[in-house]
């Protein structure tokens, strides 16, 4: 095959695809005069407009048979609701772009998304496609979401690839994932480890899973508050979901805690009910240490006890402080205790145990008590070569020296506190 039938209809669950007409002209003219923008493929050079509209939609493309462009209508209402098309066709690798538009006052009801869809397995199942890409500006969530939700799967960055130099994510679909069968057995929540800020800490599988999750769920303090997890997740996908957690009570227990885990476990079990077969949560760190995934899991479990509980190891915030402050964590036969100091009814104790029987020490969620910490370091003699850090990986990062730390210190920061150590190479084996 080299050319595509430009006569071409299409009929979706929402939308009808068609040919371009003549009388499409004027519906089209008058959008772009009022200022309605489309996706490329369907943008007009400058200046030409409606010529533009009836010179592609009716006479060059069938003559060139290098790309296909169709209406996408309505078919509730059969109205000219956006165009969509196939363009950069690469015959011999059977190989081809796609481009969507869907004007402002038809967006919000799937009709992009369906579109996408029904054309996608039209051109990878008759069309003699194998594979067929996308190409979205990074600031665009809403078409990312289209591209998720229609089954393409992200691939990279093409860095200044877009208009005006901005980054554009890179989708594709390719045939035989069309006629991949849906994962069987029970429902699965995977708790995926975002580690402590950086989106370049995030391991392959985890950047997978989240792509090819139903839902993903991202804690948060408020829900109209981007969270930490939510900032790295959504440098991967745009289907990040807000659900919110208590992460700054005190105290145990609390009824905040307890509602918020609750309200997160119903609302993963509610996304089974409607069909997802995977839901995933990401969470900053690692999901197995000091996580709050470890209060959804044993949740979900509760109430829907056949749930497969999967996690993705996340880089933690002493390993990223280590590598970022050039601090050896441990070698040899040293050991490491982690302590965390934002609970419990003297979380100073253990610190001071621990800095006098162990080699590193490190210490979680220290902000609230940094004057006795560094107190508890010089009554040590640990002070020196201790190490300080906070948002790691993000704007307003702070590593240095925790002999210089004076003043508040944030909640959410890491100390390590290096062995004694001989100078000489494998003193410690």
């Amino acid at each position: 095959m080299t050319t595509f039938d430009q006569r071409l209809e299409l009929a979706g669950e929402r939308v009808a695809l068609r040919p371009f007409r003549p009388d499409d002209a004027g519906v089209l003219g008058a959008a772009m005069a009022a200022g309605e923008e489309f996706l490329p493929p369907i943008v007009p050079p400058p200046g030409e407009a409606l010529d533009w509209w009836l010179r592609t939609g009716v006479h060059d493309i069938p003559r060139s048979g290098m790309g296909l462009h169709a209406v996408v209508e309505d078919r509730a209402t059969g109205e000219l609701s956006g165009a969509i098309g196939i363009f950069r066709v690469d015959w011999p690798a059977r190989a081809a772009e796609a481009g969507y538009g869907v004007r402002p006052g038809a967006r919000g009801r799937g009709l992009a998304t369906d579109a996408l869809r029904t054309l996608a397995a039209w051109a990878l199942r008759e069309g003699g496609l194998n594979r067929l890409e996308l190409r979205i500006d990074v600031a665009n969530r809403a078409s990312v979401r289209v591209a998720e939700k229609a089954g393409f799967r992200r691939e990279g960055v093409l860095r200044a690839a877009g208009g005006g130099g901005v980054d554009q994510h890179v989708f594709s679909l390719l045939s035989a994932e069309l006629e991949r069968p849906g994962r069987a057995g029970p429902p699965r929540l995977v708790g995926i480890g975002v580690g402590p800020g950086d989106p370049e800490l995030v391991t392959v599988r985890g950047v997978r899973i989240l792509q090819e999750a139903d839902v993903v769920l991202v804690p948060v303090m408020a829900p109209d508050e981007e969270g930490r997890a939510e900032s790295v997740v959504r440098a991967y996908t745009a289907k990040a979901e807000r659900v919110v957690f208590a992460l700054n009570d005190r105290g145990g227990v609390t009824p905040r805690r307890a509602a918020a885990w609750d309200a997160a476990a119903e609302r993963v079990v509610r996304a089974f009910d409607e069909g997802a077969a995977t839901v995933a949560f990401a969470t900053i760190g690692d999901p197995n240490v000091y996580s709050t995934f470890t209060y959804l899991a044993q949740t979900v479990r509760e109430l829907r006890p056949e749930t497969e509980i999967v996690t993705v190891p996340g880089i933690t915030a002493m390993q990223d402080l280590a590598a970022r402050s050039g601090t050896v964590l441990a070698e040899g036969t040293e050991s490491i205790g982690l302590v965390p100091l934002a609970g419990g009814a003297d979380p100073m104790a253990a610190f001071r145990a621990a800095l006098e029987t162990g080699d590193t020490v490190v210490a979680y969620k220290f902000g609230a008590v940094a004057a006795e910490v560094i107190e508890a370091l010089k009554e040590a003699g640990r002070l020196d070569g201790a190490r300080y850090g906070t948002r790691l990986g993000l704007p307003g990062e702070e590593i240095r020296p925790a002999r210089e730390l004076s003043g508040p210190v944030p909640y959410l920061s890491t100390l390590i506190v290096p062995g004694h150590r001989r100078t000489a190479r494998g003193g410690r084996l």
